[in-house]
């Protein structure tokens, strides 16, 4: 499964870290990278085995601060949970978070 986002991500242009057990996707900076953002969010909201095994999902952004290292938290998981528009995700498998990771 790892191998499979990996590869998803790096089609995209994004590059894969380890950090514990939490795997971070980073852009490059680049005007596109928001844009492939949504078209991968879309992709794998609507993927199944990847919403059921998904403990928590964080977008991390610094666009808006003068600081690159100060980032802008969004719970992506929690956003679509109250959106209602994981219907079929039982909220009872969603872990808590253990630290922050992004993708």
């Amino acid at each position: 499964m790892i191998y499979s986002l990996d590869k998803y991500f790096k089609k995209y242009g994004f590059d894969a870290y380890e950090e514990g057990e939490a795997r971070r996707y980073l852009g490059h900076d680049h005007p596109d990278d928001l844009a492939m953002l949504g078209v991968i969010r879309t992709r794998l909201i609507n993927t199944r085995w990847f919403m059921e095994n998904l403990h928590y999902w964080y977008l991390l952004d610094s666009d808006d601060n003068d600081d690159p290292n100060d980032f802008n938290y969004e719970d992506i998981l929690s956003t679509l949970m109250e959106d209602n528009n994981l219907k079929w995700l039982d909220p009872k498998n969603i872990k808590p978070k253990e630290g922050i990771t992004a993708i």
